[in-house]
Formats: structure tokens, sequence, C-alpha cells
């Protein structure tokens, strides 16, 4: 807000409150929400739960919550609004159409219409098997103008790989710059991580600067094959375990 001063068409000088717009102001750090099914509940396979303290260790400040019924959502999507965290972390279990909760699912609209207007400059990271897609991301980002980027993994991942490849990649972040993140440097850290572990990511950016492109999103899928290239294949133990699924 601003003061301007102006003369009238009979030489009067008038004194007029011009509004400026500015950005708002985000908190750099986590919001964390999860949810399990009953069998994970009983083995203690809350991935969430451990980034939030593994980040706390970091220096950071972040909220975690627990929930188990899509009724709950609505009042812990609101929370996340009020808190003015600029990221957000699912932990969920998750399919190429819906993401579930302990006691039933949502398909991805009404996911994205619960967070609807919830995501403008802010970022999204899912712990999610399946959901990272272009659907996905284009059904959010449609009910969420502004928001950054999205991030979740294309097929079935493990809960300990889950841990460590989401704990490793926002320690890495903070570290280079404890304020704010870039898409190249989301993106390079993804690819690093896929060199040690089998998952592919979909990392979905938003792009102002495309201009005359009524869609200004990218999607890349960080994947095996570009993860890796020039890099010498080495032979991996296959362990069975538990996917988040």
């Amino acid at each position: 807000m601003g003061i301007v001063k102006k003369k009238t068409k009979g030489g009067a000088n008038h004194t007029a409150i011009v509004k400026s717009w500015k950005p708002p102001i985000f908190k750099p750090d986590v919001f964390i929400l999860e949810t399990l099914n009953k069998a994970d509940e009983r083995e203690k396979r809350f991935e969430g739960r451990a980034l939030a303290e593994l980040l706390i260790m970091s220096g950071k400040n972040p909220k975690y919550h627990y929930f188990q019924d899509a009724e709950e959502l609505p009042h812990l999507a609101g929370l996340f609004r009020q808190s003015k965290y600029r990221f957000l972390h699912f932990s969920s279990h998750g399919s190429f159409d819906k993401i579930f909760t302990t006691n039933g699912a949502l398909t991805y609209v009404e996911f994205a219409k619960i967070f609807s207007k919830s995501l403008a400059l802010k970022r999204a990271f899912f712990s999610a098997c399946e959901i990272g897609n272009d659907l996905f991301s284009e059904v959010l980002a449609g009910s969420n103008a502004g928001v950054q980027s999205i991030v979740a993994p294309v097929q079935k991942i493990r809960f300990d790989h889950a841990a460590v490849i989401w704990g490793a990649l926002y320690v890495s972040l903070f570290t280079e710059n404890d304020e704010t993140m870039k898409h190249d440097q989301i993106k390079e850290r993804l690819a690093s991580l896929r060199h040690l572990f089998p998952v592919d990511f979909h990392f979905s950016g938003y792009h102002p600067d495309k201009k005359g492109v009524a869609n200004k999103w990218v999607h890349t899928v960080v994947s095996k094959q570009n993860a890796l290239a020039n890099i010498p294949t080495l032979p991996v133990a296959v362990t069975p375990a538990i996917a988040v699924a």
C-alpha cells in the first residue's frame, strides 16, 4: 500500500491511497499428512512420522498429522492453509486413479477439491504408489492455480525406500538453501537418488515463462534410463519387502 499525490483537472492536489499486491509470505517448512492401512499401523510403518523426526534433527519445524477417514481431510487442509507452510508432504497408499485413507478412498478429483486453492506458490510431495502421472498432476493443478510443482513415485515404492528417499531429498535441499527450492534442484536430487533405489519419480513443474502456451506445465519422469545415462549399470540384489502401494 502506498500514497500517491495527483493533481485534479482544477489544479488542486489530490492524495490517493494505492494498494499494491505483495506475494504472501510462506514459512519454508514441511506440513506432513499421513494415512495408512490397519496392517501398516500394527507394524508401525509410519514413514511420515519418521520424516518429521528427521526434519526436526535438521533444525526444521515440521507439522505432522495422522488421520484415518476422508472426512477428516477438509479440516486438515484448512490447518495446512493456516500454517502458511510452503511444502506439503502427503504419505498414503495410492493407485492410478485413487488415494487411499485408512478406512476408504478418494478419487483424484475428490482429493483435488478438498485442497482447492490451498497450494498456490507452494510445492507438493506425495509418497504414495503409482500416483506419479500426468493425470494426477493436471487434476490437482486444475484446482490449485499457481502451485509450483508436484512430485510422486510412478510405481510401487517400499516403505524403507520411501523413508530414506524423502529424508535425503529434503535434508539435501534444505542444506543447500534453507528458504526455497527450485525445479532443477529437486530433479537433480531425484536423479541422484534414482542411482541408488529402483523407484521412478514423476515431476510436474509450472513454468510461467512459457509465453503463448495455454498449458504451462512440464511433466518429467526421472527414470532409470535418464537418471543412469552414461553410468554403468551394477547388479542389484532384490530383497522381498512390503511396498507402500
